[in-house]
């Protein structure tokens, strides 16, 4: 009697689950009044919906209002690729001990120059409400704005928070304005 029992109560849960599953299905399916409507799929359709797929992961990545988003990934991927490399070097046993050394403190420097690009695109963006991507050399730092601001009181206020956070000096810091 209980075998039965939780038979039907097992089919019962299959078919509430396939009634689900095609209630979903049906309501979420595009509508196509005959076959011959369905075929006719244009190129912008077509084209529409690749462009909200990009749409959705802008929103999840926050790239959608960042037109620095593409130099960005292209960053991340170098300083990706830089990192597996010497993290490569330092776990060899079979290096050697010079090169363990002098790939840990690689390691270490470029570690704290990507925190030091984040935290300075984070807080210029904080101080002045500007996009803006960070590049940061051996002793050089370059920040590109997004938009066109020609008061000088930005500039000297995103100079400043390059110095202090970099301790480089003021004539080693280059601020670019990309164009419209």
């Amino acid at each position: 009697m209980i075998l039965k029992k939780r038979q039907l109560v097992t089919s019962a849960l299959v078919l509430a689950l396939g009634a689900a599953v095609f209630v979903n299905w049906y309501y979420t399916k595009p509508h196509a009044e005959t076959p011959s409507a369905q075929a006719e799929v244009t190129a912008t359709e077509a084209a529409e919906n690749l462009g909200d797929a990009r749409y959705v992961l802008s929103d999840v990545t926050g790239a959608q209002d960042d037109p620095f988003a593409e130099a960005r990934l292209k960053r991340e991927k170098t300083h990706s690729a830089a990192l597996e490399t010497l993290r490569q070097t330092v776990d060899d046993a079979s290096a050697p001990q010079a090169a363990v050394a002098a790939a840990s403190e690689a390691l270490a420097d470029l570690t704290q120059r990507i925190t030091l690009e984040s935290d300075l695109e984070t807080l210029i963006r904080a101080k002045t409400g500007l996009q803006n991507l960070v590049i940061l050399g051996e002793d050089t730092a370059e920040i590109l704005l997004a938009e066109q601001d020609q008061e000088s009181a930005t500039m000297l206020q995103i100079s400043e928070l390059t110095v202090q956070k970099t301790g480089l000096s003021a004539d080693r810091v280059t601020i670019i304005e990309a164009a419209a």
